[in-house]
């Protein structure tokens, strides 16, 4: 059986003057052979990154919100997508709020966390789930777009 090759791309967009935004990172995964091998096994499906998979520079020092989207590249629509927030990053913690649940990636926008100010090495994970034997083997790929907004 071929293995199941999953890459994420990740593209940000920012928004405004005086601001920096940086996303770093991916994540390539294959699921190994011996995790799908037939039908009706007790098989999870489910497989998460590293905690600090990725992370997100921020310097913008008004109120801010980070939302986040994915663009289908090659992907199977039965296959999830999910990211969170790890950790803060080196910043003031009591000046970013959300994102700390996973949150289901779609096709359009949806609000991420918000924050104030500077914020370096926020650290992101993922999560992908209904991994299937159904599911055909394949290379798919994915880009996570992250966009900064004034609020």
């Amino acid at each position: 059986m071929n293995r199941l090759l999953i890459i994420l791309l990740f593209l940000f967009i920012g928004v405004g003057k005086a601001q920096y935004f940086n996303v770093s990172g991916e994540w390539n995964y294959t699921v190994p052979v011996s995790d799908i091998s037939e039908a009706g096994e007790d098989f999870s499906g489910t497989y998460t990154s590293d905690a600090y998979q990725t992370s997100l520079d921020i310097w913008y020092w008004r109120n801010w919100r980070v939302s986040v989207q994915k663009n289908n590249i090659d992907w199977n629509d039965d296959i999830d997508l999910y990211v969170r927030r790890t950790g803060y990053g080196w910043g003031s913690s009591s000046r970013i709020k959300g994102g700390t649940n996973f949150v289901r990636l779609r096709n359009r926008n949806s609000n991420f966390f918000t924050g104030r100010s500077y914020f370096f090495n926020i650290p992101l994970q993922y999560e992908i789930r209904n991994i299937s034997v159904t599911i055909p083997a394949h290379t798919y790929v994915v880009e996570v777009l992250y966009t900064l907004q004034a609020n």
